[in-house]
Parts: C-alpha cells; structure tokens; sequence
C-alpha cells in the first residue's frame, strides 16, 4: 500500500530539480493527499512519461489520475458480480421541460464566476432525477455557450 510520503518522494526522484514554495507544496498536499494513493503512482508516471520538462504540473496529475481512477472504477463495477444493477428511469417529459425551463431562466442570469456552481446545481437536478442527462447535457452546453465559455466545442 502506497502512501502520499512514498508518492511524494517518487515526484522528488523523477523530477529532481523542482523546488517548490511552501504554498506549493500545501496546494500539492492538499490536492493530492486524499486521492487514491496507487492510482496517483501509476499517474504521476504516466505524467513523466509523457512530459519531458524540468517541472511537472499540478493539472497533468490530476487529468492524468481522472482518467485512470475512472477506468480502475469502471474495472472494478465490471468485476463485481454483486453490484447493484442499473435500473431505467424514466423522466416524464412534461416535467423534464419545465424543469429545464426553470434551469435556463437561471442560466440567463448567471455570469462566469457562477460558471461551477451553475454546473453543480445542473448535476444536481440530474442525479436526483429532475431532468434527463440529455437535458443536463444540452443546459451545460447552453450554459457555456451563454458565458462566452465555448470555443471550438470545448471549454475555454
């Protein structure tokens, strides 16, 4: 079992010039302490692997560690003949758009420093079955497109 002092020192060993503040190394502890310690180790050499500088950045770790908790999780669901299984849920449509209604109407008066917390308060009507993911979907979309987020089909 790995630990985040063991993760630490193998950032330390793989990068061997990086010096960081004591802010940083907060930030970096903050960041990183809690998340699956096996997993970040696999992450933080992937990273090294695929970015060849002096210096790694916060940001590559944890898109790196994303992607790799999540296919240890989709792994594991799939392993696990005991999990529960998925069952349909249906959305009347009539309440799926006035709910979308509502969300749109608090879309319209947001601004971009409300940018998460208007995306939260989308996922939040989806998992407790308020509005389908296809409408969660198109009012993130929607959202983006509003705040001048959206660029090329991603967020700026």
């Amino acid at each position: 079992m790995r630990t985040w002092d063991d993760n630490r020192e193998a950032v330390n060993g793989l990068w061997p010039m990086m010096q960081l503040t004591s802010e940083e190394k907060k930030l970096w502890h903050d960041d990183l302490s809690p998340l699956d310690q096996v997993v970040l180790y696999d992450a933080i050499r992937n990273v090294k692997r695929s970015h060849d500088t002096l210096y790694p950045q916060i940001k590559w770790i944890r898109d790196e560690y994303r992607t790799l908790h999540r296919m240890k999780t989709l792994r594991d669901r799939r392993a696990n003949p005991n999990s529960e299984p998925r069952k349909l849920v249906q959305i009347e449509k009539r309440d799926d758009d006035a709910m979308a209604a509502d969300i749109r109407t608090y879309i319209e008066g947001c601004e971009p420093r409300h940018w998460r917390e208007a995306v939260d308060f989308i996922a939040d009507k989806a998992a407790d079955l308020k509005i389908e993911l296809n409408t969660a979907y198109k009012l993130v979309r929607y959202l983006n497109e509003r705040l001048g987020m959206a660029q090329g089909g991603k967020v700026s």
